[in-house]
């Protein structure tokens, strides 16, 4: 059996390698530069970028002599270094549409930024790999949608949380259990950390305060699990998840006694996890397999743990690309209106007027829901975009009655007609 690398070497000597475009050159980003230029198949032809440093620099780990390096706002300029085989820098997004490319990787985290770049992308029948889970978590269903509009491709991608979730519960459904529960695994959880307490995790992480703050306060994990939850229809048995403090050891028992009947997504914190994903599976032969589970550490049943102790990132990534390239099909696709949707919450008493800062910041944490219970509150996606216009008390979440979105931000424009086309939260969208 090959695996990925070998299966790409394969499918580049049938179809030649493919021009790869890169959005963002912070850590993620950097590193799926990194990776591709180890990938057979894949050309990291050019990186699109804010900061033009950080996308030099970003080649020049690759071992890219500087001087090889085309920097330009031109889109002849780019396609003609493309062609060339010459690494190329741009600084402007919209040139995506025109640049010789086949596939574009969004990995900023940057919510109308990567809106935006992601629905320009596959209206210009590009296929689109993204990191963004903040994005996808807000408007899924709408880049899904115009993927198949448009015959191209859009997945989310291996290696971030979502996708290794996914993965493992493909793995276990090959063995013929049921998955009834998608877990993410979590160190540390202060839902009232902000840039200032948090500084230390910052400096210790070398990541920017605001992400720094979106992991230690929760939301990016909950962000993360909306995106499954998405995906599989699989739910929270409660807004923001039950969260165990638990054990490897004592985790099936722990998860199965509270999470009972259903499918759910939820998350462990503490414990001796690390930063791994998990699933709960039950098999409807147990009885034929009980004693070899139990002959094989995996506990007594009915339920069972399986637990994988890491997620690479961006070094796994040559999966994504097998799926895409030669098996033709995304990671998850979202088909059905969301299940879910991560909601704003105060982090501290608000007042009309006063900042909304976005994830990771000083006025509100994200916790997820269901549809049911997230109608008519504000989604954290949208929190940048919003000015408040009411009081809401600390551990309580946004209304939209409370605020004002800004109709001018695509992000906002594209969540509005995404809740028109399901028909929610009318009473609240401007006309």
């Amino acid at each position: 059996m090959m695996n990925n690398l070998k299966r790409l070497a394969q499918h580049a000597q049938q179809h030649g390698e493919t021009n790869i475009a890169v959005i963002g050159a912070g850590y993620v980003g950097t590193g799926v530069v990194q990776i591709l230029y180890g990938t057979p198949a894949a050309v990291a032809a050019v990186i699109v970028a804010r900061d033009i440093a950080k996308a030099i620099n970003a080649y020049v780990s690759c071992g890219i002599d500087k001087n090889e390096i085309v920097v330009s706002n031109e889109v002849e300029v780019l396609n003609r270094a493309i062609s060339d085989g010459k690494p190329a820098i741009t600084e402007k997004v919209e040139l995506l549409p025109e640049i010789s490319v086949e596939v574009v990787i969004e990995a900023t985290g940057a919510i109308n930024y990567g809106a935006n770049a992601i629905t320009m992308c596959l209206n210009a029948g590009k296929n689109v790999i993204s990191y963004n889970a903040e994005a996808d978590a807000l408007l899924g269903f709408t880049f899904h949608a115009l993927a198949d509009t448009n015959d191209v491709i859009y997945t989310i991608a291996d290696g971030d949380q979502p996708g290794v979730m996914l993965r493992l519960k493909q793995e276990i459904e090959s063995m013929g259990f049921e998955a009834t529960t998608l877990i993410n695994c979590k160190r540390h959880l202060n839902v009232y950390q902000n840039p200032e307490t948090g500084a230390g995790f910052t400096k210790r992480d070398t990541t920017s305060a605001k992400m720094t703050t979106s992991f230690g306060d929760g939301t990016k994990m909950q962000v993360e699990n909306a995106v499954v939850a998405n995906v599989t229809g699989m739910v929270p048995i409660k807004r923001g998840m039950t969260g165990f403090k638990t054990s490897q050891e004592d985790a099936a028992k722990d998860i199965a006694t509270v999470l009972t009947g259903g499918s759910h997504v939820d998350f462990t914190w503490g414990g001796d996890f690390g930063a791994g994903v998990a699933a709960m599976g039950r098999h409807p032969d147990y009885a034929l397999h009980k004693k070899a589970m139990t002959l094989y550490k995996m506990g007594e049943g009915p339920d069972y743990f399986f637990f994988k102790p890491y997620h690479l990132v961006h070094l796994e990534l040559p999966a994504t690309l097998t799926s895409l390239l030669i098996d033709k099909e995304p990671l998850g696709r979202v088909t059905q209106p969301h299940v879910s949707e991560v909601l704003a919450i105060a982090k501290k008493a608000l007042q009309p007027g006063e900042e909304l800062d976005g994830i990771g910041g000083f006025a509100a944490y994200g916790h997820i829901d269901t549809v049911a219970g997230s109608d008519g509150f504000l989604p954290m996606g949208l929190l940048d975009y919003a000015t408040l216009t009411g009081a809401v008390d600390i551990d309580q979440p946004i209304p939209l009655a409370s605020v004002k979105l800004d109709s001018s931000i695509h992000a906002v424009q594209l969540w509005v007609a995404q809740q028109r086309q399901w028909e929610r939260n009318l009473e609240y969208l401007a006309a």
